[in-house]
């Protein structure tokens, strides 16, 4: 599955989106939704990048927001614990209580915890930076917090840095059931993009797909957005170049 998105900046989907770009989350989440068919359980999804500024944290929050609207009680779990930004995306507030508060055992899990800032929407912002975030990531405490949270969202979304960058996303592969990758056309590397793909079939982590960020262009007194979308349901991912 690869899929094409423009993203100029980080604005969250609302009526004034151009349909292109609604379409575009609209389809990739049907395709997502497909993935998870026959499965009982509450689906977990991670997104990566290969480096840093993909548009990979602005991809899920679009890509969660959709699923709002499709009446779906999504949880959107930033653990980009080291340049957190759905805090920003939702006009939370940086200071309160996060995940890495939960995950260092400096806070107990209180539902308060988790904003709610549209319907079915609830983000847990990523809390205090902390100088651990690999070895938090690994520990039981996340697999009981999703565990917990399986019970009680329809799908859950984990915003985790960039995977050639560090090695934070390769820690919970056997905790999510699929990971995407963001790339932004004509500024990811291909190489590293390759990278990424590398590291993450390394440790069998189930690969659906890549979704391609790209600018907008400007026409005559208004904007022409690109909008490219394919996809296919071959089961090794194969590279997909930029």
């Amino acid at each position: 599955m690869s899929q094409r998105v423009n993203i100029t900046k980080a604005r969250m989907l609302d009526n004034q989106t151009p349909f292109a770009i609604k379409e575009a989350y609209n389809q990739l989440r049907t395709n997502l939704m497909y993935t998870s068919k026959g499965e009982s359980t509450c689906p977990i999804y991670a997104i990566t990048s290969a480096e840093a500024g993909d548009g990979k944290s602005t991809v899920i929050s679009n890509l969660a927001i959709s699923f709002a609207q499709a009446n779906k009680k999504v949880l959107l779990i930033d653990a980009d614990m080291r340049r957190p930004v759905q805090h920003q995306h939702f006009n939370l507030s940086r200071k309160q209580t996060g995940l890495s508060e939960l995950l260092s055992s400096i806070a107990k899990y209180n539902v308060s915890m988790i904003s709610n800032p549209m319907p079915s929407l609830y983000v847990l912002t990523s809390g205090c930076i902390p100088p651990n975030p690999s070895e938090l990531l690994l520990g039981e405490k996340f697999e009981e917090l999703l565990t917990l949270w399986r019970r009680e969202f329809d799908v859950i979304f984990i915003d985790l840095p960039p995977v050639d960058v560090v090695s934070d996303p390769l820690s919970i592969a056997p905790l999510v059931d699929g990971y995407i990758l963001a790339a932004m056309a004509n500024k990811t590397d291909s190489r590293h993009l390759h990278s990424a793909v590398e590291k993450l079939k390394q440790i069998n982590a189930k690969i659906l797909g890549v979704v391609i960020t790209a600018s907008n262009l400007k026409g005559e007194g208004s904007y022409k957005y690109r909008y490219k979308y394919k996809y296919s349901y071959h089961r090794d991912y194969e590279y997909i170049s930029s």
